[in-house]
């Protein structure tokens, strides 16, 4: 289920009285909105060959903007809530799953094809599962080539198993391991595998682990699930395809591209697998190691690209099967979440696509550099400077502080004031201007307690200070020649120098104590 902004018409005062309720409403920005609007409009209408598209962005404290342009077929336009194929988006759904099934100790992602299925021709056993996942395996792709292409085309109501489908595959096109080439069959084999494993079809491990935990109702997995909604007409070479069976095409696709969905509900699928909901962080960590490809501008993870297009690096992935295509953008700064839905093939939907994350990127606030400043102060201390690059596109700045951190300021650097209590915490600051606000710079810092020692000399107090537990200070008196000094520290432990006029002590944990030497003069 998506909730998400259409935007229709909102008047400035209505737009206001709206923010205003909280400086991080979720309200996705009313300016923002009508220019992906206008964007997606032009460019629909400029290119040709893209039937309808239905897109959606993803802003954190924003929410979800949902557009669509073009028709379904004639007389009846693209509305929101129609789902369309993802094609090759399908397989960061499978490579989720199989590293959920991983986390529950089910299979692991170095297990051989060997362990978990019979030999096939030109398929090496000793293939793992993180090959397959990383199209390291060598493993060639019949399925978009003759004959097969053929006869998918030619039986569009069979049901082609995963058996028959790598039945076709030809002589690997390298060594397991030593380059990488993307193919289809690499993830109908984990599909493959994950049944071996589990007993159950993969759907119904995607709809467990991560359709139903994030409500996704509007996305299925074709052929193996019902239609839950309406679909867009599917556009091939201009020609409608909606009355051709899917049946042949999707279950030879089977893993590599098999879902159905909704922009909206794929952008909310980014932002919850991208800020933690579903992998542990050694999962996440694993599937974003990304390897070199035979494309400078492209890298990939595992179900998962790294890509950069005119300057701009994100990750995602592309998808395109006969009738629909998909595009999805993630910039892992600012969190930001954009994808692309048509039901036209071939189309150039993916410029559209960029060009709404382009709009994004172009009008919100950059994303913070690094904060600079202390991390460790005592409680008490005054006037530390914090400071962070100028943000691109920020007119403004929010600056968040640990609880009894004092500070206020809507530039790009802050005086703080560490009250008594204050206590450990972030220091946060984001850019914001009139389309929102951007990612964010974060600084931890240790406020430790703040013992008071009293110094003194002989019995007579010299001196009183303030400071930081755990840390090492130095203490002298007057040097005499020939004198001896002893020194006590209550509270703290003299390191160094005792018997001399200079001494150094470490401080406990919070607890005030005394400095004091007796000297004895020759």
């Amino acid at each position: 289920m998506c909730i998400n902004f259409i935007m229709k018409q909102i008047t400035w005062l209505s737009f206001f009285l709206l923010i205003g309720q909280t400086v991080y409403s979720q309200i996705f920005n009313p300016l923002l909105a009508n220019m992906l609007q206008d964007t997606l409009d032009t460019y629909v209408a400029q290119i040709g060959n893209i039937k309808g598209m239905e897109a959606s962005v993803y802003i954190p404290e924003q929410g979800i903007w949902t557009g669509i342009a073009g028709d379904s077929y004639t007389g009846q336009p693209i509305t929101s809530d129609m789902r369309m194929g993802i094609a090759s988006n399908t397989k960061l759904f499978v490579a989720t799953t199989l590293l959920l099934l991983e986390e529950e100790n089910v299979l692991s992602l170095n297990d051989p094809l060997s362990q978990w299925l019979p030999a096939y021709d030109n398929i090496n056993p000793n293939i793992t599962i993180e090959q397959l996942l990383r199209h390291t395996s060598g493993i060639s792709d019949p399925i978009f080539v003759s004959p097969w292409m053929d006869t998918i085309m030619a039986n569009p109501t069979r049901v082609f198993t995963p058996e028959e489908v790598v039945g076709w595959v030809a002589a690997p096109m390298f060594a397991p391991g030593t380059s990488w080439g993307y193919s289809n069959i690499n993830y109908i084999l984990a599909g493959m595998v994950a049944q071996s494993a589990t007993g159950e079809h993969i759907s119904q491990h995607i709809r467990n682990h991560i359709l139903v935990p994030l409500n996704m109702d509007s996305t299925f997995y074709d052929v193996q699930e019902p239609e839950n909604g309406v679909l867009a007409h599917r556009w091939w070479n201009g020609v409608d395809y909606n009355d051709t069976s899917r049946v042949g095409l999707n279950t030879a696709g089977g893993c590599a591209g098999s879902l159905f969905s909704t922009s909206c509900e794929m952008v909310q699928w980014y932002n919850a697998l991208f800020s933690g909901q579903l992998l542990s962080q050694a999962s996440f960590n694993k599937m974003t190691t990304f390897v070199s490809t035979n494309a400078p501008t492209y890298q990939y993870g595992l179900g998962l690209a790294r890509e950069t297009t005119q300057g701009k690096t994100y990750w995602g992935h592309g998808g395109s099967t006969w009738g629909y295509r998909s595009k999805m953008i993630q910039d892992t700064c600012s969190g930001v979440s954009v994808c692309g839905l048509t039901n036209s093939y071939p189309s150039g939907m993916d410029a559209v696509t960029f060009l709404l994350y382009r709009v994004v990127k172009n009008h919100i606030p950059g994303c913070a550099d690094s904060l600079n400043g202390l991390n460790a102060v005592c409680a008490g201390t005054n006037d530390v400077i914090y400071s962070v690059p100028p943000i691109l596109n920020a007119s403004s700045y929010i600056w968040v502080l640990p609880s009894g951190a004092v500070g206020s300021s809507n530039t790009n650097s802050i005086s703080v004031d560490f009250e008594p209590g204050a206590t450990s915490g972030n220091i946060t600051v984001r850019g914001v201007n009139d389309y929102g606000t951007g990612g964010f710079a974060q600084l931890y810092v240790s406020v430790q307690a703040m013992p008071m020692p009293t110094i003194a000399q002989n019995g007579t107090i010299a001196s009183s200070a303030i400071v930081c537990a755990n840390q090492t200070y130095t203490y002298s008196t007057p040097n005499i020649a020939g004198s001896t000094y002893n020194w006590t520290a209550i509270g703290g432990t003299i390191t160094n120098g005792q018997g001399t006029h200079t001494i150094s002590v470490q401080w406990g944990d919070g607890v005030a104590g005394a400095v004091s030497v007796e000297q004895s003069v020759p």
